[in-house]
């Protein structure tokens, strides 16, 4: 008579617990890298933001007017627009509606009272200063989105 190979039941249960734990034990892992990655993916898009702004005033200043460039260029999605996308990057932290709507201010520096969550950005056309106007905190820094 042969004798018949394979697992049995609690071999089988067993490996069932071993995943069940290794699986309890990388999901708290896996949640803190999903908020890093929104941390960082807004902290870029600010960065980029920020930079086209930089090279615009640049391009201006060159050009005898040294001026930030406005709400719509700043907004535009044609072949005007300072961005190589032709279009500004949506906004990882917005509430909703558009995510790359402007509020232009006047205020220097933009400051909490400033930003009224209403848009994706505020911006000061004058000084060139953006943020994002959004009063939530980020996880990974506990600052709000509008300090960055």
């Amino acid at each position: 008579m042969k004798k018949q190979k394979g697992f049995t039941l609690i071999e089988l249960v067993m490996v069932i617990v071993l995943i069940g734990i290794l699986a309890a034990v990388a999901m708290p892992k896996y949640v803190n890298m999903q908020k890093e990655a929104k941390s960082a993916a807004a902290k870029g898009v600010i960065g980029t933001i920020r930079s086209a702004v930089a090279i615009q005033y640049a391009k201006n200043a060159l050009a005898g007017s040294p001026t930030f460039p406005t709400v719509a260029e700043l907004t535009a999605t044609d072949n005007t627009s300072i961005f190589a996308e032709r279009k500004m990057p949506d906004s990882p932290v917005d509430k909703g509606g558009n995510l790359n709507d402007v509020l232009s201010t006047t205020d220097d520096p933009i400051t909490d009272t400033t930003c009224t969550e209403a848009t994706a950005y505020v911006y000061n056309p004058g000084s060139g200063e953006i943020r994002f106007n959004n009063k939530d905190t980020d996880p990974i820094t506990g600052k709000q989105w509008n300090q960055f």
